[in-house]
């Protein structure tokens, strides 16, 4: 029963979602456009952040997927899910972002842990991870991923996308795909062995 329920939710969501589209592609209806941002812009952002590490950078650059999006909207043909179309575009932001301003980014990255890792230790001994927290010790272990690792990882292991759907959105191909996630799965296992052995020493 309950998921012949979640079946009709989504199903309501699919066609309001569509009926968004289709008005904002037809009129370009501003206000439609709004609503279906709200839909998306949080895991947009989500990704985003993840991979840049920098909150302004993020909120930036999500802003910039969502005008090109609206630019570009009557370009989307159906073949793939929305978000899909919405994620190739904040994917390819963000690859540029990071080729253009790279060592800016990563640096102001290392400074924003250093601060976070300050306020860890701060912490009482007896405090458990809750989960903001257990979300900031990801985020902080994805950030030391080295760059052309991360955003594999990220799609195939935080949002879920398959390898043939991770190829369509970075343009490499599947070979390179799987080998990318690969090590950087490593890369994280071993930040997060490191990560916990630190916490070890603040007894938590």
């Amino acid at each position: 029963m309950k998921d012949d329920a979640q079946k009709v939710i989504e199903e309501v969501s699919r066609n309001y979602e569509n009926e968004l589209i289709k008005k904002i592609q037809k009129t370009g209806d501003r206000d439609a456009f709004f609503y279906l941002v709200k839909l998306y812009d949080a895991r947009i952002y989500s990704v985003v952040y993840r991979y840049l590490r920098h909150r302004e950078d993020a909120l930036e650059l999500s802003q910039d997927v969502f005008v090109q999006a609206y630019k570009k909207i009557k370009q989307y043909r159906w073949e793939a899910p929305f978000y899909f179309w919405l994620q190739r575009i904040a994917v390819n932001y963000s690859i540029n972002r990071m080729k253009k301003y790279g060592k800016d980014i990563i640096s102001r990255s290392f400074e924003i842990e250093g601060a976070n890792a300050a306020e860890t230790a701060a912490q009482s001994p007896e405090k458990e991870l809750e989960e903001e927290e257990h979300k900031k010790f990801v985020d902080e272990a994805l950030a030391k991923v080295s760059e052309p690792y991360r955003l594999p990882v990220i799609l195939k292991d935080i949002e879920g996308f398959s390898y043939e759907e991770i190829v369509k959105l970075t343009g490499v191909n599947i070979g390179t795909v799987k080998s990318r996630i690969s090590r950087g799965r490593e890369e994280l296992k071993s930040i997060f062995l490191q990560k916990k052995e630190r916490l070890k020493e603040y007894g938590m």
